[in-house]
């Protein structure tokens, strides 16, 4: 069974995939962004994809979700992976001697601290390892903390993220809504069919009525007019009849109410 992620090995999406699925049942297909990810899973039935969906410093991957609301590809799984960088460069470069850093634009951000307080310049490359390839006498990569010894490099400093507490959220995805009967999370798309006032107050009151938390909240851009938008939740609750009543009260509200996700959480 394939199994895509965003490349090469070392990656923060190969750790993730390494860390909900051994390499011994499924082959480990890299990709080059995340666009081909969700294509190659979106057109590959006996495939799974993992995607960053969240960052809790950045917030949300706008990608990956509105992936999941314009493409058949839908959410079975979450894994939750601790962000730690490291600043890799030759094995005899000390940090005073590094002026330019690259790697992905996340990563530049989650450690823009540390860039600043070492006035390096910086530039971008498609995944963090690819910014391996750049290093010189006094260039660096940021990179996976454990990744960059993968290919022969040495982290001059660890952990120099902005903040200690750095996770990201992936979503184990796959091109079928053939979800597990046994879940406690379920991911919906709820698109408003016009414009009113209170459009959030009404879903988030439906939900509250039948006393069912709300993990995950995000807004995002219907494509068609301005100021219009569609909602992702993730409410805490598997495929149960609350959960059916509270579809149906929205669509009786004019919402039009898709299921995206649902799967165990642990």
């Amino acid at each position: 069974m394939h199994l895509y992620y965003l490349g090469p090995e070392g990656t923060f999406s190969y750790l993730a995939a390494k860390k909900y699925f051994s390499k011994d049942n499924f082959n480990f297909i890299p990709k080059s962004n995340l666009y081909e990810v969700i294509k190659a899973v979106n057109s590959d039935a006996q495939s799974v994809a993992i995607v960053p969906i969240e960052n809790s410093i950045e917030g949300t991957i706008n990608i990956v979700a509105d992936a999941l609301a314009q493409q058949h590809v839908f959410a079975h799984g979450e894994i939750h992976l601790d962000i730690n960088f490291g600043l890799y460069a030759t094995s005899d470069s000390k940090v005073e001697n590094i002026k330019k850093v690259y790697s992905i634009a996340p990563a530049i951000s989650q450690t823009s601290q540390y860039i600043q307080k070492h006035q390096f310049s910086y530039d971008y490359v498609d995944s963090t390892i690819q910014g391996l390839e750049k290093i010189s006498s006094d260039v660096a990569a940021i990179v996976p903390v454990g990744s960059g010894e993968m290919y022969g490099y040495t982290a001059i400093e660890s952990n120099i993220q902005d903040y200690p507490h750095n996770v990201t959220r992936f979503l184990v995805i796959k091109n079928d809504n053939n979800f597990e009967s046994k879940t406690n999370n379920t991911m919906l798309l709820i698109t408003p069919k016009y414009d009113k006032a209170g459009l959030l107050a009404s879903i988030l009151t439906t939900f509250a009525l039948f006393d069912i938390n709300l993990s995950w909240i995000e807004s995002r851009p219907l494509k068609t007019q301005l100021g219009m938008y569609r909602f992702f939740v993730q409410a805490d609750t598997g495929l149960s009849d609350n959960l059916n009543k509270v579809i149906s009260i929205l669509e009786t509200l004019d919402f039009s109410v898709k299921i995206i996700g649902a799967f165990h959480r642990q």
